[in-house]
């Protein structure tokens, strides 16, 4: 066990040596796996590598919206390599939808949908207005400073999506702090001390989804464990199914929204004209959501492993040929958007972006997220008009996802 240790743990450090050596050396896509804070230049430079560059790592990378679009779509692309295998770098999803193609995706996809409809999502629109202004009550009793992420934008999703998947009240302050030690999974793991950390997460989190499942077992309500556990009883779904889509579904749209929320908030107060008119007309926070998810987008980057050859943008792909899709980029490609780099909530065809992927794996949660960001906004800026930043962001280090760990605020 010792050794397997230590040759993971070199194999880890070689591949971070490697990064950090090739971004010293002007590869773009190098540059963005070391994660740095402003990653759009980067993006650039590989667009002006072409539609379709490959990295010396040996990753195929696009900036291009076109190829991104086609690609997510496209059955000959997987999640997996052609044989059914995991990818080992830095995700594994298991058993949840996240990692998985068809037709186990496909299975478990549709026994999901009923708990993020649009339709049902949205009956949610009151709990979450309520869960805002409570927060920011507790804002305004607590003093005249406060960080957005962990007063504000962490414990609304977290509210939400416990509601919805069923996790009980009692139970929610553990798994937020267990979310917490997983969350480097959907960042890219690359240390092994990260590594460990998540595998200790992961089972803390199976034995806390065990309890909870037993619980709604027991007692079942209107959520998505009680609504799946018959699937169980009935063959359609094992245990080792359900238990990672109750911890992966609610980890990735929590991380979504933290993050939607965070960015748009910093956006608005760089650019306080928008500010004022989301002010005037409470309506145009729609607006904020969606160039939001163009202009910075939690989640920058998917990839995609060719299960078959492909001819792509004059590319011959091989057989587990990856490929990066840098969707941050592809928001700002210019043969789609007009001055990208700006910022602008009225921009006409905003909602033109791969911010939740596309095709079979486009995010269940999209919805979910887009209304409780929208009603985060709406509140943030009616009740806190004097809002600003009282000191400089702490990122999160991430090349995958795409927000900050620190957004201290005043109130006036």
């Amino acid at each position: 066990m010792e050794s397997s240790e230590r040759q993971l743990r070199a194999q880890m450090g070689f591949f971070h040596d490697l990064v950090r050596k090739l971004a010293a050396q002007g590869d773009p896509y190098a540059k963005v796996l070391t994660a740095p804070d402003n990653p759009y230049p980067a993006y650039e430079e590989i667009r002006e590598r072409g539609a379709l560059y490959r990295s010396p790592l040996g990753t195929w990378v696009t900036t291009d919206h076109e190829i991104a679009n086609q690609v997510l779509r496209e059955k000959r692309f997987g999640v997996r390599k052609a044989n059914g295998e995991k990818v080992p770098e830095f995700m594994n999803f298991d058993n949840s939808m996240l990692g998985l193609d068809p037709p186990d995706h496909t299975r478990l996809r549709r026994m999901t949908m009923p708990t993020f409809n649009p339709r049902v999502a949205d009956r949610w629109r009151g709990r979450a207005e309520k869960i805002c202004h409570r927060l920011i009550d507790d804002i305004l009793a607590t003093g005249d400073r406060f960080d957005l992420m962990t007063a504000f934008a962490h414990h609304l999703p977290t509210a939400v999506i416990g509601d919805l998947v069923g996790i009980p009240d009692e139970d929610r302050d553990r798994f937020h702090l267990l979310s917490r030690e997983i969350v480097p999974l959907l960042d890219g793991v690359v240390t092994y001390e990260k590594a460990r950390g998540v595998d200790a997460a992961i089972a803390g989190m199976t034995e806390l989804f065990a309890r909870v499942v037993a619980r709604r077992r027991a007692d079942p309500r209107e959520d998505m464990i009680s609504r799946m556990l018959p699937l169980v009883d009935e063959g359609r779904l094992t245990m080792g199914e359900l238990l990672p889509l109750c911890m992966f579904l609610p980890l990735a749209g929590t991380e979504t929204t933290v993050n939607l929320i965070g960015n748009g908030v910093l956006a608005l107060l760089r650019h306080p004209e928008q500010w004022r008119m989301v002010a005037e007309r409470p309506e145009l926070a729609e607006g904020v959501v969606a160039e939001t998810l163009r202009h910075d987008p939690p989640v920058q980057t998917y990839r995609r492993i060719a299960h078959e050859p492909v001819e792509l943008a004059g590319v011959s792909l091989p057989v587990d040929g990856e490929l990066a899709i840098v969707a941050a980029g592809a928001n700002r490609d210019p043969k789609v958007f007009t001055e990208p780099a700006r910022f602008d909530i009225t921009r006409a065809n905003r909602n033109d972006t791969l911010s939740f992927s596309a095709g079979i794996h486009y995010c269940l949660g999209a919805s979910l997220a887009k209304f409780e960001a929208e009603v985060a906004y709406q509140a943030l800026i009616s009740r806190l008009p004097r809002l600003r930043q009282a000191g400089p962001v702490r990122r999160r280090g991430s090349f995958i996802i795409r927000g900050m760990r620190e957004f201290p605020l005043s109130v006036s």
